[in-house]
């Protein structure tokens, strides 16, 4: 394995950060949860909750923990199966050692590298423990959003998916990061067959991945109904036109439950925009907006929800591939070249 690249920080200094860092969140610890209860998760009608998340850096390790915490509550009080959280949700905890004013714009690219390859998989380690307890403790589905972590020697944007029982259901990588996160170091992730879990046929793409038609169309193959999108979406002025060519977009021409659950706010000098939404084909909804629930601003922190029908999408999913045939697998296996038989 080789060595990282200059990072532009003294490994003393980087060393330190950590320590500190991880003695703040060590201090904050998510609740220990008894067994959970036998749950029964209904196969067709299922409530989604779509989380809209500020993600401004915390002061206090608490604030981000007892926010995360009161979503799960509302999502819980309103009878979610699932809740969907957004892209880069640890990071916020960066702010509990990191002063106000620092910014993207006034630290080299060198020097973010190296705060995010000492920093940020211990706001991963702290973020996977609390929505692992809180996944068990209400007994809910949960897309936690993603974080960065160290996988074998690089710097990866991975989302993970927790059962009702706090075990792991899937984890996912970004596969296509921005520019300016390449910049940072931040690797793509290797294309490889999404996970689809069952008994919903749920999955995740993250952020720039739902930007492509093709990452649909390996769903589809996969039999993929639900599709979570974390997002954080640097973008100081949000225009819905181009909101639309996501994720809405993708599940007009591939037919699935689109949920898309977004960070807003200022990280670290970055202006991020964005609603939450719950999204399926027009002609599935009664006024033919294909918009199930949606943020009203784009802007601020909440969530949406919404009842679907996965037999009713069933339905017209075998509708649009009898009018629109298509050789998924041979489509995805020319692509990407896959060795597995899709």
């Amino acid at each position: 394995m080789t060595a990282p690249p200059e990072t532009g920080l003294n490994s003393v200094v980087r060393l330190g950060l950590k320590l500190a860092l991880a003695a703040k969140l060590g201090r904050d610890r998510a609740p220990l949860v008894d067994s959970p209860n036998s749950i029964s998760l209904p196969r067709d009608r299922i409530k989604i909750g779509a989380v809209q998340w500020k993600a401004d850096p915390v002061g206090r390790v608490g604030d981000w923990s007892n926010r995360v915490t009161r979503l799960f509550e509302e999502a819980a009080d309103r009878h979610c199966h699932l809740i969907v959280f957004p892209e880069y949700l640890p990071l916020s905890l960066m702010g509990a050692i990191m002063p106000e004013s620092t910014s993207v714009g006034s630290l080299t690219d060198r020097a973010i590298q190296g705060f995010l390859r000492s920093l940020a998989p211990v706001t991963f380690r702290h973020w996977h423990r609390w929505m692992a307890s809180l996944s068990r403790r209400f007994s809910m589905v949960t897309i936690a959003g993603s974080g960065l972590t160290v996988s074998q020697g690089a710097l990866v944007n991975l989302a993970l998916g927790f059962n009702t029982d706090g075990s792991v259901l899937f984890s996912q990588p970004k596969w296509h990061p921005l520019p300016d996160e390449v910049r940072w170091g931040i690797a793509k992730g290797p294309i490889c067959a999404p996970q689809v879990v069952g008994p919903w046929g749920l999955s995740v793409l993250v952020c720039n991945d739902a930007t492509y038609f093709e990452s649909f169309r390996m769903l589809q193959a996969l039999d993929a109904k639900v599709a979570a999108v974390p997002v954080a979406d640097p973008e100081a002025r949000y225009t819905e036109g181009k909101a639309r060519r996501g994720c809405f977009s993708r599940v007009q021409d591939v037919p699935m439950v689109g949920v898309v659950s977004a960070a807003t706010g200022r990280l670290f000098g970055l202006r991020l925009t964005g609603k939450a939404g719950i999204y399926v084909p027009a002609a599935l909804t009664p006024n033919a907006s294909g918009i199930l629930a949606e943020s009203m601003h784009p802007v601020g922190e909440g969530l949406v929800s919404a009842v679907v029908s996965l037999a009713l999408l069933e339905g017209y999913q075998k509708v649009q591939r009898a009018e629109h045939p298509v050789p998924l697998g041979h489509f995805v296996q020319a692509l990407y070249q896959f060795k597995e038989d899709l």
